[in-house]
């Protein structure tokens, strides 16, 4: 018999009611400490339709590099911060010590908000009108899925193209628990005419290979990851694998019909050895007979990367801890504000 009621109904479920708990647990927290402060309430109401649904956004899933919905919550986040400063004005130091956590805590997204913002690049455009190369906005760019595990809310600005391919560098937020770090990766891609099994060459060595190559240089700088030993041994030829030592320490990564090179760090550090690279990694025409496909190779609709699924257990796991740890904060706030000024 098919469960009525299963993990994805409760995730839902959960979904829906956290933030208006969250919300209503954050208005009515004067009264649980004994106080009264105008305008506690509508402020808390703004908060809730605005932080608490965009931070839960953020947990659950990405969400890329829309311009408009980054302007909204700059917007939304400067809106709130001014309305948490009035009700602080209005309610005299009492009000302005229990509403502390969050005005510190907007004033926090508000700078990152300004901070992770990507911007034109001068010493990129500079550089790449020194070796002839056009610079392009990389939204209207048109790739294939992209076999990189690029984090939640990837933004993307500047974009260089050549001859034989495009670069530009993607930023992102990568997760542990409640705290999200800022990564960056430079992307050197090109589009293949065949669509090949995936291939992947690691910069680090002697952690975990699937393969040991004629170079002991390269075996101690790279592991090598595929299912075929025959193919991974065809593809990383020795004019492959010189290439990628001379371009050290970027990776390389062949899934279907993209050949991407990386590199974890700015674009403006390694574009020369990246596209160079890229202009030197060949596939060989033997390996695209005997192993490549011509289905599927056309390109897609602006730019998607490979996204680790994240169970529903640790999306939840993560709402409960945010909506816990928002309210705890501010209930000590309010607590501490009563305490010593008084209501």
């Amino acid at each position: 018999m098919r469960k009525m009621f299963g993990m994805e109904h409760v995730y839902g479920l959960c979904w829906m009611m956290l933030p208006g708990i969250t919300t209503f647990g954050l208005m009515f927290m004067p009264d649980a400490v004994g106080a009264d402060w105008p305008g506690w309430k509508s402020s808390m109401v703004l908060v809730g339709l605005t932080v608490i649904p965009t931070a839960f956004t953020l947990i659950v899933m990405s969400v890329g590099g829309v311009t408009a919905a980054r302007w909204i919550a700059a917007v939304a986040v400067g809106g709130v911060l001014l309305r948490l400063l009035w009700t602080a004005y209005a309610g005299g130091w009492s009000a302005t010590v229990a509403v502390l956590p969050l005005l510190l805590l907007l004033l926090g997204a508000a700078l990152w908000l300004v901070y992770t913002w990507p911007r034109s690049s001068r010493p990129l455009r500079e550089l790449a009108a020194r070796h002839g190369w056009q610079v392009e906005d990389a939204r209207k760019l048109n790739l294939p899925e992209l076999p990189l595990p690029v984090g939640r809310a990837w933004s993307v600005r500047d974009a260089v193209r050549t001859s034989t391919g495009v670069a530009f560098e993607v930023r992102w937020l990568q997760w542990h628990w409640l705290i999200a770090h800022r990564r960056r990766l430079s992307v050197f891609t090109r589009i293949l005419e065949v669509a090949l099994p995936p291939l992947e060459v690691r910069p680090g060595g002697l952690a975990r290979s699937d393969l040991d190559l004629e170079s002991g240089e390269f075996n101690r700088s790279f592991d090598v990851l595929g299912e075929d030993p025959r193919y991974l041994t065809a593809a990383l030829h020795p004019r492959n694998m010189q290439a990628l030592l001379e371009a050290r320490p970027i990776g390389l990564v062949i899934n279907r019909a993209a050949l991407v090179l990386y590199d974890d760090g700015p674009l403006t550090e390694s574009l020369a050895r990246g596209l160079t690279a890229l202009d030197r990694v060949t596939v060989p025409r033997h390996v695209a007979e005997d192993y490549g496909q011509y289905a599927g190779t056309t390109p897609g609709r602006g730019l998607s990367f490979r996204v680790a699924e994240v169970s529903n257990n640790v999306v939840l796991a993560r709402m409960f801890l945010f909506a816990g740890s928002l309210l705890g904060l501010t209930y000590l706030s309010c607590f501490a504000a009563v305490s010593i000024y008084g209501s």
